[in-house]
């Protein structure tokens, strides 16, 4: 009978996980941000920012001119800006989602090492990943209106374009998705028109996708200005990190998914651990909030998995793929489950998932169980044997749910 807990008991301990949580967020936000401040040492995630327009339209450079300009304007370091737009991101989006999320994701889910506290955990906090998914959240708040104002949100994709070609790959899907069930079916042919502006914005990023010489004006456009990087010398003379890989071709990228795809780790096939630990999370999300609406969660975590794959092939960072993929889903689900289940040939498609649901219902997070998210940690790149006792945590729930139950009988 030990497993019998009040619900009192229960908001008990998840009120204390959650504070637990906060307070590993505070601290590791403070870590993560002091621990990027240079260039030359953190040319993946201070150098994501940097890229610019200075050696022409490149994809990514958007917001990078809009620093470069301020920087220029008011003399300030560009470190200081890129922390404040990660900062401030990564706040307003756990804000905004915790609101949006009532009575449908638990808090102690959101704040866990799955969702918000992996960019701490990962070390991607100063990424451009929370002002891409935090854009997403905007534009299916503009989708869930009556009327959606297409200018709106034609201007939030192409914002989020320009910032990182990836976001048009998890975003316009589920868009057009949605809003071509809002329209009558007469007026299905013309939604590729109204979403033509954002299209065609991320084509010219696939195709003016940067090269070696426009990587090197960029990296001498900072070298030039390098009295406003206070933490460093900048006195390197060829381009590191995120501002080199925009001037990778076919064959780089080709390379490093043919290396991600044989890569082992001891024993660990690492693109069957990466696809272990995604089932994982997904199954958390499914069974959250007693199993609360599972076969629409279902639905869009399947439907957001295809965008998590092209992500995956273009990239090796597979934990913050996951990231965005699991949160993605979780924004959709809020702020658009009750209309997606309201289309009427949804109703087909969510009797396709009766198979797998009464077998996904052990991995309910509820009651003491949730305590062991305090172990499940997931890293944003590289995989190693360190990390494998995370993977024993299903399991662990099964077995709890399933002595907990066996002693309730």
């Amino acid at each position: 009978m030990i497993f019998k807990t009040s619900n009192k008991d229960i908001k008990n301990l998840d009120y204390f996980i959650s504070i637990a949580f906060l307070i590993l967020i505070m601290l590791g936000g403070l870590l993560n941000t002091l621990s990027n401040k240079t260039y030359i040492n953190d040319s993946w995630t201070i150098g994501e920012w940097l890229i610019n327009y200075q050696g022409g339209f490149v994809r990514r450079g958007f917001l990078g001119e809009g620093i470069y300009f301020l920087c220029n304007a008011i003399e300030v370091s560009p470190i200081f800006i890129i922390w404040f737009i990660s900062i401030t991101s990564y706040f307003l989006l756990v804000k905004f989602t915790i609101i949006e999320s009532k009575d449908k994701v638990s808090e102690v889910f959101l704040l866990s090492p799955c969702v918000f506290l992996a960019p701490i955990i990962g070390d991607f906090l100063i990424r451009k990943d929370i002002l891409l998914i935090l854009i997403f959240l905007f534009t299916l708040k503009i989708l869930k209106t009556r009327n959606p104002n297409i200018l709106f949100l034609n201007i939030l994709n192409i914002f989020g374009i320009l910032i990182h070609e990836s976001f048009a790959i998890y975003a316009l899907p589920i868009q057009l998705f949605v809003f071509s069930n809002k329209v009558e079916i007469a007026k299905t042919k013309i939604i590729l028109l109204k979403f033509s502006p954002s299209i065609l914005f991320f084509i010219s990023c696939i195709i003016f996708k940067g090269d070696k010489g426009q990587a090197m004006l960029i990296h001498q456009s900072w070298i030039n200005k390098s009295f406003l990087f206070p933490f460093e010398n900048l006195n390197y003379k060829l381009p590191l990190g995120a501002i080199n890989a925009i001037g990778w071709d076919t064959q780089n990228v080709l390379k490093i998914l043919l290396e991600s795809l044989t890569e082992f780790k001891g024993i660990l096939w690492m693109p069957l651990v990466w696809l272990v630990t995604a089932i994982f999370v997904g199954s958390f999300f499914l069974g959250d909030y007693s199993a609360k609406d599972f076969k629409i969660k279902s639905f869009i975590l399947s439907f957001q998995f295809l965008p998590f794959s092209i992500l995956c092939v273009s990239g090796w960072d597979y934990g913050r793929w996951i990231f965005i993929w699991i949160l993605s889903s979780i924004l959709i689900y809020c702020t658009c489950g009750e209309e997606l289940k309201s289309f009427k040939f949804m109703q087909s498609i969510l009797l396709r998932y009766d198979a797998i649901e009464n077998f996904l219902l052990n991995f309910q997070i509820h009651k003491r169980s949730k305590i062991l998210l305090f172990f499940f940690v997931y890293p944003h790149c590289c995989w190693s044997l360190f990390y494998l006792p995370s993977l024993l945590i299903v399991p662990l729930y099964s077995i709890l749910q399933s002595r907990k139950s066996f002693l309730i009988k």
